[in-house]
């Protein structure tokens, strides 16, 4: 199976054996390989929780969708009900659902296969009845499911399960604990339990409330347990940093303090005492059970204060220790498990979760399960289950799973993991929303005869990640020349991110990539991206490159960090259906969204303190942070231009770091145009010549993300003009300097996520330009975004931040053996100055005027440009002057469906959807396998 292509999406318990093995092997973006063990059976997208019930288990989904479910498995993994809760308005029978991103779904909840059909709002009665008829079609194969349908709810991470066979479940945004019994077949809620928010001290991270300002705060349930009695719950709080005892009677709460960003929650020596992680702090908070009283807190890594630059180690998953008061602790960060004593509050223990010597972060360790001496822990970084041996620590071996492993629970002899990622499949040839995207997986592996296959699945996980000594060892070789020849003939690395375009939506019209681009499905060509196909035919274009995050959240992680934390993994799909959490992915955002003011283009500039009212982003933070934390450790010059930075824990940027910033350069704003901010770079790089030109520049043009078809913003196609010419002048000017001779640009997309694509939902393009680059080359070898960290990491001297770019080959096959020194021309653009058609708002024009010429729209600026003439008239009020500008997370096909009709109409985008639909069907897959995933 090639990379990027996925297996059948699985709707049935499937025992994996060598007559079936091979249909379901998968291979990720970043070149790895799922070949799973055991039984499988699919769940909705994005499970978390997995926990005995009756003769099976029960599953909790979370992912970005229109509902969140648990599900109920037979002991042979065989589905049998549902409970599906929706944040509004529930549907009780076939019927199509709006969704607040302007979206809809025609679904039928009842089947395994209700994925759903994204709509149209403002689409025709007969286009809505097609959908829905294609849902139906594509479900009817498959016997319905029991199915309970709840409406105004949520569900996030935890699930319980009583003495008595119910069920308890956090609740997320909807501030409850549900409660379900088995009725007749079904799940039948008898019981919300409601929590309240809680103040928590003002010198504790985050330091202030976390969700929507203007809004009800929420407690935010995210972990239960039962008390040992059966007549309390305990329940973590994430937005209150508390812990809550629920009389599961009466349903009255009390409350008790615990650290920053409570993950789970844990009975300890013999219920005596509770356990808490501090997602958010570095260790644990233990509560004396029967008064409900903090005892104190145990560090499972550094101590943090509010200065402190490294990133969290992120406690997360928990579990006790049988006949002991001990506890083991995943520290998901930095890959280890520590042992804490809850009586004496100390350490007693460190297991390494390492898949090799000295190997960087990456195992993302976050989840545990004990039985018959063994530590079970699920490494949702490396999609495998590390097995300890429980009394001495030694590792014993390696589990393969699906992708990114979640939870993990042991019943009836055999080990159960849930796989967030499940295989990446999509449900149906119709599907095309990215959150659902990838279906779930649960796995049964039968514990009976493990020591006999531990041995064999762990040659089979290392080998599907590639860290066998050989595998390493081949490319440490293969790096080390390659290496060596770059830093001969390259010292400059210029690095330039754009957004969201797949591979075929820019270069289907390219006739020189041959098979590898589909006419079909291209939206802008030669017209709109002149300079990028003059570029394609005078340097190297990559045609096997993928994305290696779905979402822009993600996508950013990745270019500049080589991963994305468990954080951000564990959370995004939680802000991309607005459930309640402000997104957090690096960078800070207003925590009192569209309030007057909070626009603000240059805040990842800015200390926290300054700014007030935003998020504190460090709990996001991978390991080893990103490239610009290694670039200033190693001495190595930089500059930053319009990308975030980590900062300390208090949200400060330290000041060594300030100095490589560009400042005055614009982030996120739809009205400052590309060639402005080109020209800022290029204005930063003159005033900066000689050895004052730095090594490594990072440059951020994101007009190609497009505003849609919001009125009064430019067009689409003007959008993307403006940012090919503002790549090509930045380009042109580097190509015109002394470091020329030395240098290599590197330009890509963070993701793929506004076009469709024939190959891969994953796959965007990437371009080498300089003048040991070869020309017209199309190069074809499978790489991904942490390839090119890998590559500057080895043309600059620095090492990995993750087990992702340790692991990824040096680009090669694309160097010239002799130079072409010539400078790169610019074309001029032929898409002239287009806007969306819509009534304009007064506060609108003032910011595309500001834009016009670089700026935001300020006050300092309105007092400037206003005409003193017109000094006797009442200003704009402050709500009309400044307003927010919407990041337009809509999901990838209504960003799709804007572009498509702005460009080239209504006719040719149901044209091409006709065609995709056509193209899915010819080859067996999801339309989700080919379409762009969301609008970010």
């Amino acid at each position: 199976m090639s990379r990027g292509q996925r297996g059948p999406t699985v709707l049935h318990a499937v025992t994996i054996d060598a007559k079936n093995r091979d249909r379901y092997i998968h291979i990720l973006p970043t070149g790895r390989r799922l070949d799973l063990v055991g039984t499988i059976n699919g769940t909705p997208d994005f499970p978390t929780a997995v926990v005995p019930f009756k003769h099976g288990v029960a599953v909790l989904a979370n992912g970005a969708t229109p509902s969140q479910t648990i599900g109920l498995y037979e002991s042979d993994l065989e589905r049998y009900a549902l409970l599906a809760v929706y944040r509004g308005k529930a549907p009780g029978k076939p019927t199509t659902i709006a969704l607040p991103n302007g979206l809809g779904i025609s679904e039928t909840p009842h089947h395994p296969a209700a994925a759903g059909v994204a709509y149209r709002p403002k689409a025709s009665a007969a286009q809505l009845a097609a959908d829905a008829r294609r849902t139906l079609h594509a479900q009817a194969a498959h016997p319905p499911l029991a199915t309970t349908i709840i409406a105004h709810g949520d569900l996030f991470q935890g699930l319980a399960v009583g003495p008595d066979n119910i069920l308890y479940a956090a609740g997320g945004a909807s501030d409850t604990v549900l409660a379900m019994r088995r009725v007749r077949g079904r799940l039948q809620v008898v019981r919300r339990y409601t929590l309240r928010w809680q103040l928590f001290p003002a010198h504790q991270y985050p330091y202030q409330y976390q969700g929507n300002q203007d809004a009800h705060h929420l407690f935010y349930p995210d972990s239960v347990v039962v008390g040992p009695a059966g007549r309390h719950l305990y329940v973590a709080g994430l937005l209150s940093n508390s812990l809550a005892r629920i009389d599961i009677a009466s349903g009255h709460a009390q409350y008790a303090p615990a650290g920053s960003y409570p993950f789970a929650v844990v009975l300890a020596d013999g219920g005596r005492r509770l356990v808490v992680s501090d997602w958010g702090g570095n260790g644990v908070t233990v509560i004396d059970r029967a008064p409900f009283r903090t005892l104190g807190q145990i560090a499972t890594g550094p101590k943090e204060r509010a200065d402190s630059t490294g990133a969290g180690v992120h406690p997360t998953a928990l579990a006790a220790v049988p006949g002991t008061p001990d506890v083991l602790v995943a520290d998901a960060d930095v890959d280890r498990i520590v042992e804490i004593d809850t009586g004496s509050l100390n350490t007693v223990r460190i297991l390494d979760d390492q898949p090799y010597p000295d190997a960087p972060p990456g195992s993302y360790p976050d989840g545990l399960a004990i039985a018959d001496g063994r530590l079970f822990v699920a490494n949702a970084g490396n999609n495998d289950v590390a097995v300890f041996d429980l009394a001495t620590g030694q590792p014993l071996g390696l589990i393969p799973t699906g992708w990114y492993p979640s939870a993990l629970a042991i019943h009836g002899g055999a080990l159960y993991v849930v796989a967030a990622k499940g295989l990446g499949s999509g449900p149906d040839i119709h599907y095309q929303w990215v959150g659902d995207m990838m279906t779930g997986l649960v796995q049964k592996i039968p514990l009976t005869d493990l020591s006999a296959k531990l041995a064999r699945w762990t040659v089979m996980s290392l080998q599907n990640d590639g860290f066998s000594g050989v595998q390493r060892a081949a490319r440490h070789a293969h790096d080390v020349r390659t290496a060596a020849w770059l830093r001969r003939h390259i010292h400059y690395v210029v690095f330039i991110l754009r957004e969201n375009k797949t591979f075929d939506e820019d270069f289907g019209r390219y006739r020189a990539a041959g098979h590898w681009a589909d006419p079909h499905l291209d939206l802008y060509g030669p017209r709109e991206l002149p300079n990028l196909y003059h570029l394609a035919a005078t340097s190297t274009l990559f045609v096997d490159f993928l994305a290696d995050g779905e979402v822009t959240a993600q996508g950013h992680q990745w270019t500049t960090g080589a991963s994305d934390s468990d954080f951000v993994q564990r959370t995004w799909p939680e802000y991309y259906s607005q459930r309640g959490l402000i997104g957090n992915p690096g960078w800070t955002q207003p925590l009192t969204p569209g309030r007057p003011g909070t626009h603000n283009p240059y805040a990842i500039y800015a200390n926290l303190s300054a700014l007030g009212r935003w998020s504190n982003p460090w709990i996001s933070y991978p390991g080893r942070l990103y490239l610009f934390n290694d670039l200033l450790a190693h001495h190595v010059s930089f500059e930053d231009f319009g990308e975030f930075v980590s900062r300390s824990k208090i949200g400060a940027i330290s000041a060594a770091m300030r100095r490589h910033l560009a400042t005055d350069f614009p982030g996120w704003d739809r009205m400052i145009l590309d060639t402005a901010r080109a020209q800022l770079a290029i204005s930063w790089l003159k005033s900066h010549p000689g050895r004052l030109f730095p090594r490594f520049l990072y440059i951020w043009l994101p007009d190609d993300h497009t505003a849609g078809r919001k009125p009064c913003y430019y067009s689409p196609d003007y959008y993307v003009a403006n940012n090919d010419r503002g790549t090509a002048e930045l380009i042109h000017y580097l190509s015109t300097t002394a470091q020329w001779k030395h240098m290599v640009v590197f330009l890509t997309e963070d993701d793929a996520q506004s076009g469709a694509d024939h190959i891969d939902a994953h796959r965007t393009f990437a371009l080498a330009v300089g003048p040991w680059v070869k020309r017209d080359h199309l190069e074809t070898a499978a790489y991904s975004q942490v390839n090119i960290v890998k590559t500057i990491e080895a043309i600059l001297g620095l090492p990995p931040l993750s087990q992702w770019d340790a692991n990824a080959t040096v680009l090669s096959g694309l160097w010239a053996d002799h130079p072409d020194f010539a400078p790169v021309p610019v074309a001029p653009m032929k898409v002239p100055v287009t806007f969306n058609a819509g009534t304009c708002p007064d506060h609108t024009l003032l910011r595309r005027e500001a834009g016009a010429t670089g700026h935001s729209l300020t006050a300092q600026w309105l007092k400037i440009h206003t005409n003193p003439h017109g000094a006797s008239l009442a200003p704009p009020d402050a709500a009309r002057s400044y307003t927010t500008t919407s990041l337009l997370k809509v999901p990838g096909p209504e960003q799709m469906r804007q572009e498509w009709i702005a460009a080239k109409g209504r006719r040719a985008y149901e044209r091409v959807m006709g065609y995709l639909r056509r193209y899915a069907g010819a080859h067996h897959s999801p339309l989700s396998h080919y379409i762009a995933n969301d609008g970010g």
